[in-house]
């Protein structure tokens, strides 16, 4: 019996913490936090049950990157490239990875540098490729360096 008092308690404390939590984060992020923003776009983009929704992932993504927020450029970029909340737009994916990259952002420059080597959303370009594939491996992401190694992206 105190062991079900117990766990019925802890269920109880956790959904209101996380009710409090949620309403502060978007009361923020209306009030043009960029942070809250990125942070009410997680919640929704890999929320639980009702609070998925790639629509409103999307929606606040947005209005954090347009503030300079590079995590939330590359969530939007992600979400253009897949179609996730949005329609598929390879060029906006482009465009947003670029502006997450250029603040380096490692799996942003990966990401654009795939892009490069596909000719997707931009024309195709073996040394931008380079370039920012050799970004992302001295930003710290390993697979970067096994697309080097792969594409012999040293020639370019």
């Amino acid at each position: 019996m105190k062991k079900n008092l117990l766990i019925l308690l802890l269920f109880f404390i956790t959904n209101f913490s996380f009710a409090q939590g949620f309403s502060e984060v978007k009361k923020n992020a209306e009030q043009g936090d960029a942070i809250a923003q990125l942070n009410l776009g997680n919640i929704y983009y890999y929320g639980e049950g009702t609070l998925t929704d790639q629509k409103q992932a999307f929606y606040w993504y947005k209005k954090s990157a347009e503030q300079g927020e590079a995590v939330a450029q590359y969530n939007l970029g992600i979400m253009y490239n897949n179609g996730k909340g949005t329609l598929t737009d390879k060029k906006q994916a482009f465009y947003w990875y670029k502006k997450s990259a250029e603040q380096g952002n490692a799996e942003a420059q990966y990401n654009l540098g795939t892009l490069y080597f596909n000719g997707e959303g931009t024309l195709k370009d073996k040394k931008q490729t380079a370039f920012w594939i050799r970004k992302s491996y001295e930003n710290g992401l390993e697979k970067a360096k096994e697309f080097w190694d792969d594409e012999e992206l040293y020639k370019y």
